[in-house]
């Protein structure tokens, strides 16, 4: 054999070893892939409950907020008929109150200068 057939040899063998070692590289790649797959499909398993009960949550808070809102609106009005209350209430009795303070307190005064 000669030096050529030799080298060529060589090469081949090269080449042979450089496809084996990438044959396990993808085979390890590839088994990385399927446990990525079976992690993933697992984590999709547990999740997609627990999103569907938080569905199921956030529909209750929604319809409890809708009550809240209800309740809210009927106090608002209550406040508000209560402040016009009592705003009459005030105009009504306020002014004949003042007046009598005033009236009582001139009476007091007169009483007293006629005292004197």
């Amino acid at each position: 054999m000669s030096g050529t057939e030799w080298a060529i040899i060589i090469a081949a063998l090269f080449w042979g070893l450089l496809v084996l070692a990438l044959c396990v590289l993808v085979a390890r790649t590839v088994r990385i892939l399927d446990e990525v797959v079976v992690t993933v499909r697992g984590v999709t398993e547990k999740t997609l409950p627990i999103l569907e009960g938080v569905d199921e949550t956030v529909s209750g808070v929604n319809v409890e907020l809708a009550r809240v809102d209800t309740i809210v609106a009927g106090v608002q009005s209550i406040t508000a008929t209560t402040d016009q209350l009592v705003g009459v209430v005030h105009a009504t009795f306020s002014n004949p109150l003042i007046k009598a303070a005033g009236f009582a307190a001139g009476a007091a005064r007169a009483s007293r200068k006629m005292r004197e």
